[in-house]
């Protein structure tokens, strides 16, 4: 997903989702708006809380068919700002949920072993959000294989098995990733079940190689902007 200057031209429909469109906000939560435009390729700007995700109709029926966990959060949780077609209720009724998320737990869990083996290559804020993503990408996954899938973090640490997923969840508005934080999740992959990709001596290179063979774009990012010399979503 690119981040470029937001074009309007063509918007077809806005939709509010996250945690204002649940009502589980909080103060500083962001605003998470999503913007059905022209064909292109899905792109993504924020200004200071204000998320915005831009979709071609043509990817967000392609997910919804393919049971992409990204589009069953807006089925399921997304509220219309402005929809003159009805292209909400028209993703809802293509959205099939897939049985397996494998894929999606093997991605969160492959970047999970990279965050707990090379954190200290990172910005500490960046380790932070993003062992709270996994974590939280590992437990939605899990709860779509169950036929109910959960987005809201609050209710994903209330009914997890998981101590230390729950531990993570409760303490995701951490600005760095702490050492109670960093143990938690080295313990939650294990319980998990989550096998590391690469032996332990790969170094940051190693991983950055691996995540292009996969097209990890979640973790070539993360690896890519989160440097310590560049301190810089499911809502």
């Amino acid at each position: 997903m690119s981040d470029k200057k937001p074009n309007f031209t063509g918007v077809r429909a806005v939709l509010l989702f996250g945690s204002r469109a649940r009502g589980d906000n909080e103060r500083n939560s962001d605003t998470d708006i999503l913007l059905i435009a022209p064909p292109g390729r899905p792109q993504h700007c924020s200004f200071g809380q204000l998320s915005m995700f831009f979709y071609p109709w043509s990817k967000l029926l392609a997910d919804a068919s393919n049971g992409e966990l990204f589009v069953c959060h807006l089925t399921r949780e997304a509220k219309p700002i402005y929809d003159p077609e009805g292209r909400l209720d028209r993703l809802r009724a293509s959205f099939k949920l897939r049985t397996s998320y494998s894929h999606d737990i093997n991605r969160a869990s492959d970047l999970g072993w990279f965050l707990e083996r090379h954190a200290d290559a990172l910005a500490a804020a960046v380790v932070a959000r993003r062992i709270v993503w996994c974590v939280r990408t590992i437990l939605i996954a899990r709860t779509a294989e169950r036929g109910v899938p959960v987005f809201s973090p609050t209710e994903l640490a209330e009914t997890t098995s998981s101590n230390p997923g729950r531990e993570i969840l409760l303490a995701r508005h951490q600005h760095r990733a702490d050492a109670p934080m960093r143990c938690h999740f080295s313990q939650f992959l294990t319980e998990e079940g989550c096998l590391p990709p690469l032996a332990r001596e790969a170094d940051p290179t190693d991983y950055k190689d691996y995540f292009r063979r996969t097209k990890n774009e979640v973790a070539i990012s993360t690896i890519t902007q989160g440097r310590k010399s560049s301190e810089q979503h499911y809502g």
